[in-house]
């Protein structure tokens, strides 16, 4: 058996499929045994902030929400292995750290800053 040591911000699980955010990139692990492996750049560097970025699984395992360094939310596709859009709002007032899909409203998406309040996406 392989063991692999990295230093990670956070990692999460859905299903059958991990995520991990490391230091720019995000790290994809699925399949029946866990074999496929893929790494998706993220520019996770915060400068000299001392915080770290950690996204969440949507509301099933078709994309992963992580903040950016400029104000935004990537929307990352692992079955594409990239980001696919990025949300983005005047309302939000600065960056975007922690995130929470709503359980049972697919598409309401709440993304709180470092102490400057929440912002709601809603469908």
């Amino acid at each position: 058996m392989d063991v692999l040591y990295v230093e990670i911000y956070s990692f999460y699980y859905f299903e059958d499929v991990f995520s991990i955010s490391l230091d720019n990139n995000v790290g994809i692990i699925s399949g029946f045994n866990y074999e496929d492996t893929s790494m998706i750049y993220h520019d996770n560097s915060t400068g000299t902030l001392n915080l770290s970025f950690r996204g969440i699984w949507g509301w099933d395992d078709s994309c992963i929400f992580i903040g950016n360094m400029r104000k935004g939310i990537d929307v990352i596709s692992p079955v594409q292995r990239t980001s696919v859009m990025t949300l983005q709002s005047p309302q939000l007032p600065a960056i975007p750290w922690r995130f929470d899909a709503h359980p049972y409203e697919v598409g309401m998406l709440a993304a709180a800053t470092n102490g400057s309040g929440v912002c709601l996406w809603t469908p």
